[in-house]
This record gives C-alpha cells, structure tokens and sequence, in this order.
C-alpha cells in the first residue's frame, strides 16, 4: 500500500497539517502556529501520526480505513513509498488563503470557513518559518503548489510568499492554480511563477458559471491571455484546466476553447475527466481516444481518484503523443 501523503506535506493557511487534500482533510497531522518562535519539519514528519501512517502502510493496512476508502491519493495497488522518511518532498502544497469569491458546487470552501480557526490568510511569518526550518534540516522540495480549499490571490501578499519560497529554495519550482478572477499583473506583481494553471470551464459565461458560481469568465480568459503573454520567455507554464461536464462539452464550445488557447500562447490546455456530479457522459476516461483533439495544444487527464482502483492501467496524460512524467497527476481536478 502507499500514500500520496509520504511524499508531499499541505500546510493550510491556519497551520493546521490535513493528511491531505481530498478526504484526507478530515484528519489532522499535525499543527503549525503563528506564534510559534521555532518549528521542525523532522518532529512533525515524525510525529505519532505519521508513525501510525507509516506502520499501517507497512502491514498492508490502511491508516484511516473510513477516510483512505473515500481519498483519491491512497494508493492500495502501490508498493509503499517513503521519500518523506529521506527528507524528499515532492511537493509542498501551500494554502495561501481560505477566503474567496466564488461558490463552486462540490467545494468544501463555505463549510471550511465556518468550522476552522479564524485565521484566514497564511502568516508571513509562519511562512518563513517553516521554509527556514525545511532548509536547516537539510530537506529537498521537489515544487512548491498554492492550492487548497481557498483562492491562493485572495492573499492580501501573495507575492510574498513567492518571495520567501524563492529565497528559500531558489532551484524548486513553484505552481499556482487559481480561478483568474483577477488582473493578473496586480495580483502577481511580476513575480515570475514557473507554472499558473487557471480554472476555466468554459468559454461562455452561462455554462462556464454553472460551476465557477459568481465567476465571471471574462475575467478568467483575460487572467489566461494576459499570464500567457507575460510568459513569453520568462520560462513560464500557462495551463487552462477545463473540467468537462455535461454542459460544457460540446464539439462547438470544446473548439472555441481550443481556438482561444492557441490565440492567447498557453502552454497547454488541460480537459479533465471528472468525478463531480454533472461530469460529462460524452467524453470519458473510457474513451478518451474519441477526444475532438484539434491542436498539439490539448491534453486530456482524469482526476486523481481514477488511480486508486484503476480496472486497467490509468494513463496519466493522454493526447496527441504526449508522454506523462512520474507522478504527474494533476490534482484539483474536480
């Protein structure tokens, strides 16, 4: 058995340590307060919880048998695997703020913000820590993701977290996925960012707000087109992750979206197969060789639960050639 959680540590913007970011969030591993003048990494990736994590793993048991069932990133096919235990963290996964706009169905945002602690946004501080206290214990960080139940640009300084990562660990890079309900150039204030990958659904407002409710896709396309431009030889990835659902799958909207992306310089645009309610019945994981792919552009992927208990092997990227990277699953998918 293995676990997505030995890999990668998520830290919420109060501190709490979730298991994960999916079921997971249920369980606590641990804390980090603000307060706090020191922290350490080694106590926390140490700590009872990860034993149990650990020792359960081991015996081909699972750690939290009601929340590993419902958990996309539990692996009881896999062989277990401890990169934490060499201080290697293939990610770490920031949640820069709960707060945002928008009311997607499915989000656990609205009913996070009512039972967690009234810290909202990240501490700078806290922050810092943190990233001082990976380094001094001599851990790797394969990429830095700010992502969580939150809008990462809901910060009130962002930029200050991309800051101290880059300080911090200047070799690993950092990924942002944001809604792009925002001027770009105000909110990353020229910052670079390795890889921004923008939710959009869409490219009418009617279907695209069935799900991003209060979105406004125009603002969403022009976040899109306005990272893309900025990203011309800043090394920057631009991402459009469209997540298809019964509304927003025809042949005509799939086409439009296909056009834009290649008007605006993406990187890539990313159709996502989901589990959500409403997924849509026409384009599937089953047949996903019947994508409309027109462009070298379109890349097509299943959400992570589809990994779990795959009946056939699951490819994690699948397109026009493309080949996927270990461990390449894109998360956040639904």
């Amino acid at each position: 058995m293995n676990c997505e959680i030995l890999h990668t540590l998520y830290v919420r913007s109060n501190g709490d340590v979730p298991c994960n970011d999916d079921a997971g969030e249920n369980v606590l591993v641990g804390i980090i307060r603000p307060q706090l003048d020191r922290w350490s990494a080694t106590a926390l990736l140490t700590n009872h919880r990860y034993r149990h994590i650990r020792d359960a793993l081991r015996e081909e048991r699972k750690p939290w048998p009601a929340v590993c069932d419902r958990c996309a990133f539990f692996r009881p096919n896999e062989p277990l695997a401890d990169p934490l235990r060499e201080k290697r963290l293939r990610k770490l996964q920031v949640e820069p703020s709960l707060a945002c706009r928008l009311r997607c169905p499915g989000c656990a945002n609205f009913a996070d913000a009512r039972v967690r602690l009234p810290r909202r946004h990240m501490d700078l501080g806290m922050f810092e820590r943190i990233l001082r206290s990976l380094r001094e214990e001599r851990y790797a960080i394969g990429e830095f993701e700010y992502c969580g139940q939150g809008e990462p640009l809901m910060h009130p300084n962002f930029p200050a977290l991309v800051d101290l990562a880059r300080e911090y660990f200047p070799a690993s890079p950092q990924r942002l996925i944001t809604s792009g309900n925002f001027d770009f150039h105000t909110e990353t204030a020229g910052r670079r960012i390795d890889e921004i990958m923008v939710s959009c659904d869409g490219v009418g407002q009617e279907n695209y707000a069935r799900q991003r409710v209060r979105g406004d896709v125009t603002q969403a396309l022009r976040f899109l087109r306005d990272a893309a431009a900025t990203a011309i030889g800043a090394g920057t990835r631009v991402v459009w992750k469209y997540i298809l659902f019964e509304w927003n799958d025809s042949e005509a909207e799939i086409a439009a979206a296909e056009h834009l992306a290649a008007e605006f310089g993406v990187s890539e645009l990313l159709f996502v197969y989901t589990h959500s309610a409403g997924k849509s019945r026409r384009y599937t994981l089953e047949n996903h060789g019947d994508f409309p792919a027109r462009s070298s552009l379109v890349v097509t992927n299943p959400t992570p639960i589809h990994y779990q208990n795959p009946p056939q092997p699951v490819p994690s990227l699948t397109n026009l050639g493309a080949q996927p990277e270990a461990g390449d699953e894109k998360p956040r998918a639904a």
